[in-house]
């Protein structure tokens, strides 16, 4: 029998994206990397090599080499990061691409206002357990109505 105490996969994920996000601050990090592309060779250009060494880099940077929260920086940031397609970039465009990414809610507030506006929702309803009680005395009063008069 699992253990009523986990959490479920949902409920893990979301607070793993949390602990990223306090930990690394994504949009800091989007902000640093963009920063760097513009001071350096803003007119050259930005390959998918780069986007991925920098997610990289700036991910050790904040928390050591090779430790699990590296890597999971490190994917957060490349979700958060544009892919470079077959249209070629510059590193001064891609960083506006960046800082426009930085400005954007991240998924995981994006999730915890879901929640804050579900559990909002669910308190301004009345009492689930009183409607259910009228529907059920309404059920009984209509169905010996029904059965009294065949």
């Amino acid at each position: 029998m699992p253990d009523p105490t986990q959490l479920s996969q949902p409920d893990e994920a979301l607070r793993q994206a949390r602990v990223i996000e306090e930990a690394g601050d994504l949009r800091q990090l989007l902000t640093r990397i963009a920063n760097r592309l513009t001071q350096n060779f803003p007119d050259q250009q930005m390959r998918e090599v780069n986007r991925l060494a920098y997610a990289r880099q700036y991910a050790e940077a904040e928390h050591g080499y090779g430790t699990d929260m590296t890597r999971a920086v490190e994917r957060a940031l490349l979700r958060q990061m544009p892919q470079i397609d077959d249209r070629p970039f510059t590193r001064g465009e891609y960083a506006l691409l960046l800082r426009t990414a930085a400005g954007r809610p991240t998924r995981a507030e994006r999730v915890a206002e879901l929640q804050a506006d579900a559990a909002a929702d669910y308190a301004s309803r009345p009492a689930r357990a009183a409607d259910a009680r009228t529907a059920l005395a309404l059920a009984r009063a209509h169905g010996n109505a029904a059965a009294s008069a065949r």
